[in-house]
């Protein structure tokens, strides 16, 4: 997805760009396009939760050339969030033929041997849950997920009570190119059963990990979750697009004038 302002011609009037000259009409052009950028940045921030972080660092610098503004969102996952996608099975992501058959403990899929014979596939998806009080920037907060469930009354206090538990847990620690040593993990039964084919609830067998940062570490809670060939469920809904870049440009014709404006009262005091 790509953002291009080609001169201002179709903004403003040719006879009052040629007044200011080239060299003018090319810093106004920039202007608007780092206004534009920090309005698809600010749409971004404003709207997105679990998937912020990696839809705002999509959003490219501002490109000029001669006459010639760009801004393009780059990523697979970024451009999916923008102009939205269809129904999705995610078996056919997680464990169709092109995901790299591995041992356990490695990145891929694995073989599973059916009960009825043949054979079939599984591997160990993770869940990043965030504190309940967090903006859902880095995975869903404890006990949201709840919040429609007519089985919690207080899915705000179920977070919090979960998040009891889990920050006592023993740690989970791991070295770059080495073994995890796993720590301790919640029990089930914490939470309800979030849908009915599930056969614990979603924070059952949680760990917590132990980051090292340059002046913090921090404690990261995961949950594993594992997808086989024919277990129900893991059919990703379609989602609609979220089509910032049309606001931006929308956006950009709104203060196109007004950026003129702006540079010509800068420029005689």
């Amino acid at each position: 997805m790509t953002i291009e302002m080609v001169g201002l011609d179709e903004l403003i009037p040719s006879e009052i760009l040629e007044s200011v000259g080239p060299k003018a009409t090319q810093a106004i052009l920039e202007n608007i396009a780092n206004a534009a950028w920090a309005e698809w940045k600010r749409l971004a921030e404003n709207e997105l939760f679990t998937s912020r972080n990696d839809y705002v660092t999509s959003i490219q610098p501002v490109k000029m050339g001669k006459g010639v503004a760009t801004i393009s969102l780059v990523g697979q996952l970024a451009n999916l969030i923008e102009e939205g996608m269809d129904s999705v099975d995610m078996h056919d992501t997680l464990l169709g033929p092109n995901v790299p058959i591995s041992e356990v403990g490695e990145f891929g899929k694995h073989i599973k041997f059916m009960p009825g014979g043949g054979m079939g596939f599984y591997r160990a998806v993770p869940f990043r849950h965030a504190v309940p009080t967090s903006g859902g920037t880095v995975g869903m907060p404890m006990g949201r997920a709840y919040g429609a469930s007519q089985a919690v009354a207080d899915s705000q206090a179920l977070g919090k009570a979960v998040y009891a538990k889990a920050k006592k847990l023993k740690g989970t620690t791991s070295v770059p190119y080495g073994k995890t040593k796993y720590g301790g993990r919640l029990e089930a039964g914490l939470a309800p059963k979030l849908k009915a084919h599930h056969s614990v609830d979603i924070y059952a067998g949680m760990i917590r990990s132990r980051k090292k940062y340059q002046s913090a570490t921090q404690s990261q809670y995961t949950t594993f979750r594992t997808i086989s060939t024919g277990s129900p469920g893991w059919l990703r809904p379609a989602t609609q697009g979220k089509f910032y870049s049309q606001q931006v440009n929308t956006f950009v014709q709104k203060i196109a004038p007004q950026a003129f404006e702006a540079y010509v009262k800068a420029m005689t005091g």
